[in-house]
């Protein structure tokens, strides 16, 4: 007689239990075999564009060339402020009882805006007086101010509007210095 052995239950389970992770591998690593393959396509495009470039005659920048030296000649323009010199004038005013809040700067550099806080709207007075000077903040003047109280203290909040110096004003205006 002829004898069949069953297949355990225990092993269609491993079995299945294996089958799920391997599937459950492949769809978790699909995308970044993905990204991967795109990424190389990409890479020999760009290979094969410079080889173009490099090979080819002198052509005139694209629109998208001269709207990239634009933005890298603006971005070294904002680099070259004088941040550094701004930002001491500030310090070098600041006095423990007042503290800066906010400072936003134009994007010409040619004004900015400060919130300062302290407890005596003299102080933040006399800060807003420190701080217009010899350095790129040539004007400084209390637009606004308020009490408010804060953790059981009053405290003044005030809004300063000044002017930076014209030879900072402007991207390439004459007499800046970076």
């Amino acid at each position: 007689m002829h004898s069949t052995r069953s297949v355990a239950p225990l092993a269609w389970a491993l079995l299945a239990a294996g089958f799920i992770a391997a599937t459950t591998a492949g769809l978790v690593c699909k995308p970044a075999w993905e990204r991967k393959s795109e990424l190389a396509q990409e890479r020999i495009q760009l290979q094969e564009e410079l080889a173009r470039l490099g090979a080819g005659p002198a052509r005139a920048p694209r629109v998208r060339d001269r709207v990239g030296s634009q933005e890298a000649a603006e971005l070294v323009d904002q680099i070259r402020r004088p941040w550094h010199q701004l930002f001491d004038q500030i310090e070098t005013a600041q006095t423990p009882d007042v503290h800066l809040v906010q400072l936003n700067v134009d994007s010409h550099f040619a004004s900015l805006q400060l919130v300062a806080e302290g407890r005596e709207l003299d102080k933040l007075v006399r800060f807003a007086q420190r701080l217009a000077g010899t350095g790129p903040i040539r004007t400084m003047a209390m637009t606004h101010q308020e009490w408010r109280d804060a953790l059981g203290a009053h405290v003044v909040s005030a809004s300063l509007q000044g002017e930076l110096a014209p030879t900072w004003s402007a991207p390439g205006a004459t007499g800046a210095t970076p």
